[in-house]
């Protein structure tokens, strides 16, 4: 199961552009992934996304669902569960070796 499929999912806003007709030319799209992880505070991600589309309806004519279609909500759904595994993962351990001998290595 993908992270994305247990994120808490929400609209923050949908702005759209509109010409002369009133028939939208673009949308700006925010739209917001939670999601809990062990030991750490919630992971939160706002996607912002800008679409252009044909004028052929007014604002209202959209649903949530079309909008969600145009940001391409798959493509947010893969990119969060990228970002999400990066903050759950644990960094690899680095040690300093400071009683290594660099003479102790072939001179060629």
């Amino acid at each position: 199961m993908a992270h994305s499929d247990d994120a808490t999912k929400a609209w923050i806003s949908a702005t759209p552009i509109v010409d002369g007709d009133s028939k939208v030319v673009s949308w700006n799209c925010k739209y917001r992934y939670t999601l809990a992880a062990s030991g750490k505070d919630d992971f939160v991600h706002t996607f912002d996304r800008t679409v252009e589309v044909e004028p052929t309806k007014a604002k209202t004519a959209y649903t949530q669902a079309e909008l969600l279609t145009l940001i391409d909500k798959a493509h947010l759904d893969d990119m969060f569960n990228k970002k999400y595994a990066v903050y759950i993962s644990t960094p690899p351990t680095r040690t300093k070796d400071a009683s290594f001998d660099v003479t102790s290595l072939d001179a060629s």
